[in-house]
């Protein structure tokens, strides 16, 4: 029996094809297209990102099997989340904390002399290929697409980019993860939620095709499911372009949910991409003359002042942490700055 069985009412987003963006008729198209959708939704596809469906594999094969090496190899590289740093493995939790914590992560920094550690073997045999991908997407996709909001707000089309520059020091990177499948009671109890409804705390982030149904964006309409698509990439607006925008460009709120009944028994895996600012780029609205006509300019309350980047994203991962592990049982909470962290369920 197929997903398609089962009725599925999927968010209706819009696809940019950046392969159009040299041409000077296209990439008006896509800024128009882009001021058309971005105050509804900012989940969005892209197309034309010169990745093959091949090489997409070839990373999804590269995280399967490091999923199956033995936990005792994987936890030699984990991550101290605690300090609020991704880099490296993070377990999923178990027992009573299972709940909260049901998938398994691997990040990849960027390639670069600060982030130099130790990795699986695993990793280190397909290092060129993980690399080549990473960079790939980081000068192919994030960069235009970065270039393209910044023509959009009409500023200097380099603002954006330039405050990702990929041999800055950043926290930018590559995610294998891995949700695992639960009984229908087990996820009863937690309303069928595999990950609560958030933003991301980065500028971008790249999801590559999955096939197992469960992720959500909220919408006007409620929670609605994004398709996937295999010559597409789902990216989403994160919680530093909406800061640098001037709220302009919306973090979307999104989900997982424990997929249809003929995948609930399935591994849900993904490759990710997280696109950051540069670690001391401050989180300040950018002065836009668009902002300025809409007279949003100065709308923009709920930002963290004086804050950079990196302060930013370890704050996040370093609260998350303290309620994946139960030191923390509060949800709601001052992230940093005056700013609070929202839940949407």
């Amino acid at each position: 029996m197929s997903t398609e069985s089962y009725t599925l009412e999927y968010a209706d987003l819009d696809a940019l094809d950046i392969s159009r963006l040299n041409d000077p008729q296209g990439k008006q198209e896509l800024a128009s297209q882009v001021l058309s959708f971005v105050n509804k939704n900012g989940f969005f596809y892209v197309k034309g990102h010169g990745l093959t469906g091949d090489q997409i594999k070839r990373q999804y094969s590269i995280g399967r099997e490091l999923f199956n090496l033995p936990l005792e190899e994987k936890l030699r590289c984990i991550a101290n989340t605690e300090a609020g740093d991704f880099r490296g493995y993070k377990p999923r939790s178990t027992g009573e904390l299972g709940a909260r914590d049901n998938d398994e992560r691997y990040n990849i920094p960027k390639f670069t002399p600060e982030h130099e550690r130790s990795h699986p073997k695993l990793i280190q045999d397909h290092f060129d290929e993980i690399k080549e991908f990473s960079l790939h997407v980081h000068n192919q996709v994030l960069l235009p697409l970065l270039r393209l909001f910044a023509y959009v707000l009409e500023i200097d089309e380099s603002y954006f980019a330039s405050r990702h520059r990929y041999e800055a020091r950043g926290l930018e990177y590559l995610r294998y993860m891995k949700y695992f499948p639960r009984t229908e009671a087990e996820d009863a109890a937690v309303n069928n939620i595999w990950a609560k409804g958030h933003t991301d705390y980065n500028t971008l982030t790249f999801l590559f095709h999955q096939p197992v149904s469960g992720l959500q964006v909220q919408t006007p309409e409620g929670w609605k499911y994004v398709k996937s698509f295999e010559d597409t990439i789902i990216v989403n607006v994160a919680d530093a372009l909406e800061f640098l925008s001037g709220g302009y460009l919306k973090s979307t709120v999104h989900r997982v949910i424990r997929p249809p009944p003929d995948q609930a028994d399935k591994p849900r895996l993904g490759l990710i991409y997280f696109a950051r600012p540069e670690a001391d780029v401050e989180l300040a609205p950018v002065e836009s003359p668009l902002l300025q006509r809409l007279g949003l300019q100065s709308s923009t309350e709920d930002v963290p002042r004086g804050v950079t980047a990196e302060e930013w994203a370890r704050a996040r991962i370093a609260k998350d942490h303290r309620f994946r592990t139960g030191l923390d049982e509060r949800r709601e909470g001052e992230i940093i700055a005056g700013v609070h962290q929202k839940f949407y369920d």
